[in-house]
């Protein structure tokens, strides 16, 4: 009897080893463990938005035009910063800042406030100065 229990258990720790090395549940990758490319990034962000901030699609359309133009600026500062082995977040806030800036002439007032409520949100559930993992 205490051998299959023993043999149960290993069986279950393994298949829980095999699922973390297989990534498991990770937010950027594909149905194949494949990260995504920029484009399926910023697609799915404004589906997501479109989804909750019942957007127009017109509204749609620009938001995704928008977040691509600063989702490509946000790879170049990265790839620089990686360079350079220095990770300036202040570059990355004012990117971000940049965005929302001319995210705020596409939406109403009201979605805008919405918006802006999902990311302080959404920053709220990482530690204080906790990285996002890759």
């Amino acid at each position: 009897m205490k051998t299959k229990l023993l043999i149960l258990t290993l069986m279950f720790l393994t298949s829980g080893i095999l699922y973390a090395q297989q990534g498991g549940n990770q937010g950027q990758r594909g149905q194949r463990g494949q990260r995504q490319t920029t484009e399926e990034r910023v697609k799915a962000q404004a589906d997501s938005l479109k989804k909750n901030l019942a957007l127009t699609d017109q509204q749609y359309d620009s938001v995704k035009v928008i977040s691509l133009k600063y989702a490509k600026k946000s790879e170049e500062a990265f790839a620089k910063s990686r360079e350079a082995n220095n990770r300036n977040m202040t570059e990355f806030q004012k990117i971000q800042e940049e965005q929302n800036q001319e995210l705020k002439k596409v939406l109403t007032e009201e979605q805008y406030k919405k918006y802006e409520e999902q990311n302080k949100n959404r920053r709220g559930r990482r530690p204080e100065g906790a990285q996002r993992q890759r």
